[in-house]
């Protein structure tokens, strides 16, 4: 019996759909589809897995709510079979039971802590020889305020542009193109806060759009969205206009 993801690459398959026609019409990564059709779902971000499953069933004409119960089935029997691997007991498994001494528990504790805070560091520690490329939000996970004030350095202001200012309260995606020209793709982080100049007017795609303050001139929106809702398309004019 196919599983999840062997379903959805069959089906795609079948309408002679290429992933990177996908990966035009909803703005996700090719490397992150094609970890959907692999069923690799542990290196999509983990806030939006349920929204780039339901674009991919939009994209290739499935539906997309019938598409995320398959999806809930299978993360269940997912659950199902590591559960039930993990209440077999060392017997079960062939294995001799070990017992450790309170001395050797608290080493192997302090040995896991110093492991786990180098890891993390390795794993979070701005890369010296690759510098961070803003273009790809894939690579900007741990960009701090410092870099992204650098990188995006504001154009002066003149009389005719109107001054986009984004601030994040929780961690989210944005697809910003200003005046159908210029386009940034951003993972700002919790008190990122990113200012942009345009003549006419501010597109943008938001994930976890609740997430997400927007102001324009000085003036103050109300999310554009919830918490973990993905909101396409949307259009700040240069007025204050907003369309969606």
């Amino acid at each position: 019996m196919e599983n999840f993801s062997e379903h959805l690459k069959k089906q795609r398959e079948e309408r002679k759909i290429r992933l990177s026609d996908i990966a035009v019409q909803t703005r996700i990564s090719l490397k992150f589809l094609e970890a959907i059709e692999s069923g690799n779902f542990e290196i999509l971000p983990e806030t939006y897995i349920r929204a780039f499953i339901r674009d991919y069933a939009k994209a290739i004409g499935l539906d997309p709510d019938e598409t995320i119960k398959r999806y809930n089935m299978h993360v269940e029997s997912l659950k199902a079979v590591s559960e039930q691997t993990e209440s077999e007991t060392p017997e079960k498994k062939g294995t001799k039971s070990l017992n450790f001494t309170n001395t050797q528990k608290i080493a192997a504790g302090i040995v896991g802590a110093v492991i786990l805070i180098v890891l993390s560091y390795l794993a979070f520690s701005p890369s010296k020889k690759a510098p961070v490329d803003l273009n790809n939000y894939e690579n900007t996970v741990d960009v701090n305020q410092r870099k992204f004030d650098s990188a995006y350095t504001a154009v002066t202001a003149k009389s005719d542009s109107a001054r986009l200012s984004l601030s994040a309260t929780d961690t989210v995606w944005v697809n910003l193109v200003i005046d159908d020209g210029k386009t940034y793709d951003l993972l700002m982080k919790p008190g990122n806060k990113l200012a942009f100049w345009g003549k006419r007017k501010f597109s943008m795609t938001i994930g976890n759009a609740g997430g997400l303050l927007i102001a324009l001139n000085g003036h103050q929106y109300p999310p554009l969205g919830a918490s973990g809702v993905v909101i396409r398309n949307v259009t700040i004019l240069k007025d204050g206009t907003i369309k969606k």
